[in-house]
């Protein structure tokens, strides 16, 4: 297929341009594959256009990944300028017949440069936007007693599971733990599931919303978070907030801004209190004293050191100041691949990613035993609200994890409870 390209546009003026150019989809592609391990599919595409700078925070920091590849397609490039070349004497019809043929057989040659035109092509028909909001105004919960705790979810960014590390973590150790699944392998998809108790993306209805619910029932609603704006835009739709009375965006990307914003809150008042890490997020350097210059690996173990900190002052702040009844749990979106099998990142399928690190601690019943998902958390909390009188486990025998998708077009995985 490259051959007929190349002698049909050999006849060009252009023709040393369009041999560099899809030498720069080599780069890109080469790339994605040296950080994911695997071919880029047209989420990845969409993915990349819709959180480009972090994107490139994340390149910002992968100069082994990207030295391979860059020497490559340079050198490749220095030689196609330098290169003097004949126009091609092979009738155009032949070529394009041939053209046609090869691109029918695509899927088995599996060209970088050209899996990624088509691709990107792909991309442009996914469907995009929250166009799967529920409207529904027939199954409003309504609460079934006054109930009146302290509840305090605390959402992890990145962080694998205690068995999917190689370091003990005190965090991890000291606390109720459990290693549960998660809804979906992207924060974009899995906090709007776990928010607003929906098992798929195609039927979260909002009507359910844990913070629409809190207010129903007499609670004080906040959400903090250390992400930048530019993150938390793609789950803001699906949060609620007309429904949250302290309602703020750090942006700091510091941990320890979410203990000072809980000390302003009373917890002499009944609250339900989200607070949003910025956590193990790419590229690992959201920690005091933090360098670029080291490797995925360390600056993962430095960035699960700061978040084991900031986690346990909260849960110590927490047990002492809470006049009520109180409930923290800590979760994680989802996880984090660090060059398993040479894969890194996370928006896969793979155990390290859909495997999260569940942490609770409580004066009342944790039900820790009957948690399996992120999923069972939004029915442990919905249950504390008052919304059910004993909370039950959930019978479903597989847990549906989803991708990176609203429109669910990246597929799911059922797995095992």
């Amino acid at each position: 297929m490259l051959f007929a390209l190349l002698s049909l546009f050999s006849k060009s003026n252009y023709f040393k341009i369009l041999l560099i150019a899809l030498e720069s989809l080599y780069l890109i592609h080469f790339t994605f594959i040296a950080y994911f391990g695997t071919h880029v599919r047209s989420s990845d595409v969409y993915l990349f256009f819709t959180h480009i700078t972090e994107t490139f925070e994340t390149l910002g920091t992968l100069y082994e990944m990207v030295l391979y590849p860059l020497f490559v397609v340079g050198v490749t490039s220095f030689i196609v300028i330098s290169m003097s070349y004949k126009k091609s004497t092979i009738p155009a019809f032949l070529l394009s017949l041939f053209l046609l043929f090869s691109f029918w057989l695509q899927e088995k040659l599996h060209d970088a440069s050209l899996v990624l035109i088509k691709e990107s092509v792909k991309a442009l028909f996914l469907q995009k936007g929250q166009g799967v909001i529920q409207k529904s105004e027939e199954h409003k919960n309504i609460p079934l007693y006054r109930s009146d705790n302290n509840i305090i979810l605390v959402l992890g960014e990145s962080m694998r599971s205690r068995e999917h590390l190689k370091e003990r973590y005190k965090i991890f150790e000291n606390y109720n733990y459990k290693t549960i699944l998660s809804g979906a392998t992207n924060t974009d998809i899995a906090l709007p599931l776990l928010l607003n108790g929906a098992l798929s993306p195609k039927t979260l209805d909002l009507q359910n919303n844990l913070f629409l619910l809190a207010k129903q029932n007499g609670y004080k609603t906040s959400f903090f978070t250390t992400q930048s704006q530019k993150s938390l835009q793609y789950i803001l739709p699906y949060l609620s907030t007309g429904h949250i009375d302290t309602f703020k965006v750090e942006g700091s990307r510091d941990d320890k801004e979410l203990l000072t914003h809980l000390k302003t809150l009373s917890l002499d008042e009944k609250n339900f209190i989200v607070l949003q890490m910025q956590g193990e997020h790419s590229p690992y350097i959201y920690y005091e004293n933090a360098s670029r210059s080291t490797s995925i690996e360390q600056r993962y173990h430095l960035s699960m050191l700061y978040s084991d900190t900031v986690l346990r002052q909260l849960i110590a702040y927490v047990s002492s100041n809470s006049s009520k009844p109180y409930i923290f749990i800590f979760v994680s979106d989802h996880g984090e691949m660090l060059g398993e099998n040479g894969k890194t990142g996370h928006n896969r399928f793979e155990k390290e990613i859909y495997s999260v690190p569940l942490v609770m601690h409580s004066n009342l019943e944790m039900h820790l035993e009957k948690i399996a998902s992120h999923n069972d958390i939004y029915t442990l909390i919905n249950h504390y609200m008052g919304y059910t009188k004993e909370f039950k486990q959930n019978d479903r025998k597989t847990v549906r994890i989803y991708g990176t998708m609203m429109s669910e077009e990246d597929g799911y995985r059922d797995i095992q409870r």
